[in-house]
């Protein structure tokens, strides 16, 4: 028989051991409830934004508390995740949050530390460059931020870009509206490319903005923030494609520089009222029919358009035209439209006046002068359109009854001129008045039964195609010295061919022909027309204007096919 009592040692050594256990899983416990912080980064130039890290080992609800960073940052995202591994003998978890933080100041910033159930972090110090941001591989995202000029003109178009450049690939790219206090902000333009700064190579996305200065004075243009998202570079499951639930990409973000720009008053001796800052400005007309040989009236209408770079539809001046010598002018309400490219605004003014002429003879329509500050050379120019003449006739006479003619007739009675008594003259003029009404729901009747109107794309082609052959002819009698004429003729006839009213730019109509060799043709126009210099001349930027090669490959687009009627239109000059 075995004896299995214990010794008095054993027995010693037996709660020493059981205490050594316990000792050893709260220690272990300890340790897996210690907090920490950590950043991707601690040097950084303004404008970058950086990720802390603040690690909890174990699962919990709540989040500690991070209204400290206020003082210094802004928190732009934060996310939570929760880790739970099982092996190596035990049983492991810990919590995780990840905030993106954006400086506040340049300067020795400090993340402070964070107390969470009985732990605490350790504090990061922070180093934010006042300098711009470099180009280098270590930051995926910057911005470059682009004024076009230090100092503006109040009214007067600035242009803005911010170039977002990324080196790993991109996704979710957002920023707020741009807002600059007492300016209006026109966005104009974005564009996408790539750039190699330093051998690395970078998505670029390039927005452009129109900016338009209220007031003389400093104007401060605020910071953008953009946030986007790319790969992340420590997630344990990068080389699988990405987290299993979808966390392998994190946040990034990047603000433009401030800027500030200069604003200017009018220069001395120029009105409020007739302040026109802008690069290139151009008057065109047209006419409801050719303005020859008038008739007293009757009614001709003539549309003036002006058409200025860097300005907005709404700050163009009403045309100062009076009633003259020999006619009436009754005008329209005013049509504005804006057009916006990488160049900036380009804002339109049509005016449109019905001219009755009162009076036969020689009538003469003054010239109509614009002028407006060219913001390119620094000094104030004058647009005009010339003086019109043309010839007034008589309105057709009505024919006179001979001397020895019988006396009209009003009813049954016969009435000698003058001599009428008042009753018969009320009773034919209400037979008159009668009669009028009885035509008049005669014709509205006959227009209104069912298929006695035909729609507007049922209607005879031939009034449409003779409508598009005389715009085409405008286009063709166009003088080779003006431009402005002939864009006005070209968007008008554009307008007509495709049955387009909306059809606003020479961009829409090089689309719509297919004719990409008029693109080079229209951007020489616009050029010549809005970008200062004269033909011939070192100050012109762009090649010769040719109509004839514009012309030729607009009547190509209209041969091609005709979208009036399905077919070829026939030729304007036959044999030509």
């Amino acid at each position: 028989m075995v004896d299995i009592r214990q010794s008095p040692a054993a027995r010693l050594r037996l709660p020493a051991l059981i205490l050594a256990l316990l000792f050893a899983v709260l220690a272990g416990q300890a340790r897996a409830a210690a907090l920490s912080a950590s950043v991707d980064r601690t040097d950084l130039a303004q404008g970058e934004s950086l990720t802390l890290t603040l690690l909890y080992g174990g699962q919990v609800l709540g989040d500690p508390d991070f209204s400290d960073l206020s003082r210094d940052f802004d928190i732009i995202n934060s996310q939570r995740q929760s880790h739970l591994s099982l092996g190596g003998g035990g049983r492991q978890s810990s919590t995780e949050w990840r905030l993106t933080l954006m400086p506040r100041r340049a300067g020795r910033l400090v993340i402070p530390s964070f107390h969470f159930r009985g732990e605490v972090s350790d504090a990061v110090p922070i180093n934010v460059s006042d300098q711009p941001p470099s180009a280098d591989q270590t930051r995926p995202l910057f911005v470059e931020t682009e004024l076009e000029s230090p100092r503006a003109h109040v009214g007067e178009q600035v242009l803005l870009s911010l170039k977002v450049h990324s080196a790993l690939p991109l996704a979710s790219l957002s920023a707020p509206e741009l807002e600059v206090a007492n300016a209006q902000v026109v966005r104009v333009h974005e564009s996408q490319y790539q750039r190699t700064i330093g051998g690395t190579t970078y998505a670029v996305i390039e927005v452009k903005y129109a900016l338009f200065p209220q007031s003389a004075g400093r104007l401060s243009i605020p910071a953008l923030r953009f946030t986007g998202e790319v790969p992340d570079r420590n997630d344990p499951f990068r080389a699988f494609g990405g987290s299993l639930f979808g966390q392998g990409r994190k946040q990034v973000v990047a603000a433009s520089d401030v800027k500030t720009l200069e604003v200017l008053p009018p220069p001395d001796g120029i009105a409020a009222s007739d302040w026109l800052p802008s690069k290139g400005l151009a008057l065109a007309q047209r006419w409801s029919q050719e303005p020859k040989d008038l008739v007293v009236g009757e009614p001709i209408t003539r549309s003036v358009t002006i058409t200025a770079q860097g300005l907005q539809g709404a700050q163009l001046p009403s045309l100062k035209i009076g009633d003259g010598d020999g006619f009436k002018l009754y005008p329209d309400q005013p049509q504005t439209e804006d057009t916006v490219d990488a160049s900036g605004v380009i804002g339109s003014r049509t005016e449109s006046v019905a001219i009755v002429p009162t009076r036969p003879g020689q009538l003469t329509l003054p010239e109509i002068r614009v002028t407006w500050w060219d913001t390119k050379a620094g000094e104030e120019r004058e647009t005009r359109l010339d003086a019109v003449t043309v010839n007034v006739v008589p309105a057709g006479n009505p024919p006179t009854a001979p001397a020895d003619a019988a006396p009209p007739l009003i009813g049954d009675a016969v009435v000698a001129p003058g001599t009428a008594p008042l009753w018969l003259w009320s009773l034919a003029l209400s037979n008159l008045i009668f009669a009028l009404l009885t035509a008049v729901f005669a014709l509205l009747w006959w227009q209104r039964r069912p298929g006695a109107r035909p729609a507007a794309a049922d209607r005879p082609a031939d009034n449409r195609a003779g409508e598009e052959q005389a715009a085409f002819a405008a286009i063709r009698a166009c003088p080779a010295d003006r431009l402005a004429e002939l864009r006005a003729a070209i968007l008008h006839w554009a307008r007509i061919f495709w049955s387009d009213r909306q059809l606003k730019t020479l961009g829409d109509v090089v689309t719509l022909s297919g004719q990409a060799e008029l693109t080079r043709h229209f951007a020489s126009l616009d050029g010549q027309l809005y970008g200062g210099g004269r033909p011939g001349t070192s100050a012109d930027p762009n090649p010769a204007i040719e109509p004839a090669t514009i012309i030729d490959l607009l009547d190509r687009a209209r041969r091609q096919r005709s979208p009036l009627d399905g077919d070829a239109l026939p030729p304007l000059y036959p044999g030509g």
